[in-house]
């Protein structure tokens, strides 16, 4: 009996050792499918070209954001508002600009 016992234990050690190496197997095909997926449905980064009823303006040294969304901006829309959809319209990642810089104004904040 005793030699049943033994066998019975390194079977039942080997089914979850087995358990174990198809579930890390499984855990791993299914993390690199979604990094492979978000790979290939994220965005190149480039920004798309002005539309013909969208601006283009060329930033100047000192010029910020606010101010140009402020200036360039229908007047019956927040001037939040009008930086935020500037930021996302040119993939801004923070409100700092840089001369020379070229922003597009979405027709949508315009007046």
């Amino acid at each position: 009996m005793t030699y049943n016992r033994d066998v019975k234990n390194k079977e039942g050690s080997l089914n979850w050792r087995a358990a174990r190496g198809l579930f890390v197997l499984v855990a791993f095909l299914l993390l690199f499918s979604g990094f492979t997926l978000m790979r290939s449905f994220a965005s190149t980064g480039e920004l798309a070209p002005a539309l013909n009823d969208e601006i283009v303006i060329s930033v100047d040294s000192g010029d910020t954001l606010w101010e140009l969304a402020r200036t360039y901006k229908d007047p019956a829309l927040d001037t939040r508002q009008a930086v935020h959809v500037l930021m996302e319209r040119n993939r801004l990642s923070s409100p700092a600009l840089q001369s020379g810089q070229e922003l597009i104004f979405p027709a949508n904040i315009l007046p």
